[in-house]
């Protein structure tokens, strides 16, 4: 087989690397400079409008006009044009930037070859899967790869907070509150039946029988507006009762006086909490998407442009897995690599199929095309003239496709697994140059 075996790809671009992570960093900066800038810069921009109205409805004569005096309007002017521009390029630029470098990689290998699945794994999981984004076709057999795990407990986290804390805090205060009042109402209402039954039956009811009734209750307030739990009035009855009311009511009052004074503060924090929202939202968009499965062409055309669309997203899945049928596995391969900017290929077990895979995607991409394969198979193979008696087809049409080609192999023992994704890394920033 005229191909050459390599085990290590001779330029590691440290260089590349390193602006890729510098970008990356500087991105990141800037997207906190941004998110940052967004917190005054929301009062800032109500405040310029504010400003700007009160010059439009009063007139400068009169002695109310708006703003007053003391406003510091050139200071607010000021501001708002420093931190507006700050906030929305801070966001849209550093955003770029985290994007800028990621492509896609459509990895290609026999259905099943659990080596090649292990070794491309190790390689998205170590080296690659930071700047590229993978898709592969397979039946049933590789695992996909989503956002870190890391990245997803602090998403989550965040979406936990902003979503569950702020409900709840809400459903005790401006749910439970009304409730709790109401019946503290019924409670009193009940310890003040004995002076009514009284009353309608005699028609007179001396005024210390009506104290003596309402006395218990007015305690328990006083105490609840003091400060001061009435515990000592916590009992089986209805003084403590209402007692038990009151401290709930207490705390229910609290908590709705906390979610308002939260949502006031969080005003200006909406750019940030949108933000976050949104990054909770893609990251949980792309442990969905990570596995797709199509049947029809016009599924793998949709299915294609979606991958695209999330490869290019901060957070998207690392290695996606579609999932065809076999009587369109050709459409898949051929769309997907319409939106990808190089194939890989394992030939470790060449078939028809393939074969296929190679001759086409060779075609349209040619030196960028990168191919792989198990040391042990691919030796064999490069072993093995191509006019031997004993050769196949697939084997006479896979030395015509790799004559003069160079094929990466990997080993499937730890320190193999490395090597090849440190050679894999290089080799990728090489062909997508």
């Amino acid at each position: 087989m005229p191909f050459t075996i390599v085990f290590d790809h001779p330029r590691s671009h440290i260089g590349r690397r390193l602006w890729r992570r510098v970008s990356s960093l500087f991105g990141s900066l800037l997207l906190v400079v941004g998110l940052t800038a967004s917190i005054p810069a929301v009062p800032a921009n109500l405040a310029v409008v504010g400003i700007v109205l009160g010059w439009l409805t009063t007139e400068p004569s009169d002695p109310d006009a708006f703003p007053p005096a003391d406003m510091p309007v050139p200071e607010i002017f000021l501001a708002w044009a420093v931190l507006t521009p700050l906030a929305i390029g801070g966001v849209r630029i550093g955003l770029r930037l985290l994007r800028r470098h990621r492509t896609m990689v459509l990895f290609l290998r026999r259905f099943g070859y659990d080596a090649a699945q292990s070794a491309v794994t190790f390689a998205v999981l170590r080296t690659i899967g930071a700047d590229w984004r993978v898709v592969t076709l397979d039946d049933a057999e590789m695992a996909p790869i989503g956002v870190a795990a890391g990245t997803r407990r602090v998403f989550r986290a965040g979406h936990l907070v902003s979503k569950y804390v702020l409900t709840v805090g809400g459903f005790i205060g401006l749910r439970m509150f009304p409730i709790l009042i109401s019946t503290m109402w019924a409670v009193l209402a009940l310890g003040l039946i004995e002076p009514a039954y009284e009353f309608a039956r005699t028609g007179v009811t001396r005024f210390e029988v009506w104290g003596d009734a309402i006395e218990p209750y007015l305690r328990i307030v006083a105490s609840v507006f003091d400060g001061r739990p009435p515990l000592d009035a916590l009992g089986p009855t209805l003084p403590g009762l209402f007692a038990l009311l009151a401290m709930a009511a207490a705390v229910s009052f609290a908590a709705m006086m906390a979610s308002m004074a939260a949502l006031l503060l969080a005003f200006p924090l909406s750019t940030i909490l949108f933000f976050l929202s949104s990054s909770a939202d893609s990251v949980r968009e792309a442990e969905r998407s990570k596995s797709l499965a199509v049947s029809s062409v016009g599924e793998i055309q949709q299915a294609a442009r979606d991958i695209a669309r999330r490869s290019r997203k901060v957070f998207g899945p690392r290695l996606v897995v579609l999932r065809v049928a076999s009587p369109v596995w050709q459409e898949a391969v051929t769309e997907l690599a319409s939106v990808s900017s190089l194939p890989l290929i394992d030939i470790s077990e060449p078939t028809a199929n393939v074969l296929w895979e190679l001759e086409t995607l060779t075609t349209r991409f040619g030196d960028r095309c990168v191919v792989i394969g198990n040391h042990e198979q691919v030796a064999a193979l490069a072993g093995l003239p191509s006019d031997a008696p004993g050769s196949t087809a697939v084997e006479r049409r896979l030395a015509r496709l790799l004559d003069g080609r160079e094929v990466l192999v990997y080993t499937t023992d730890r320190h193999g697994l490395k090597r090849f994704a440190r050679a894999l890394r290089g080799l990728l920033l090489t062909r997508s140059a």
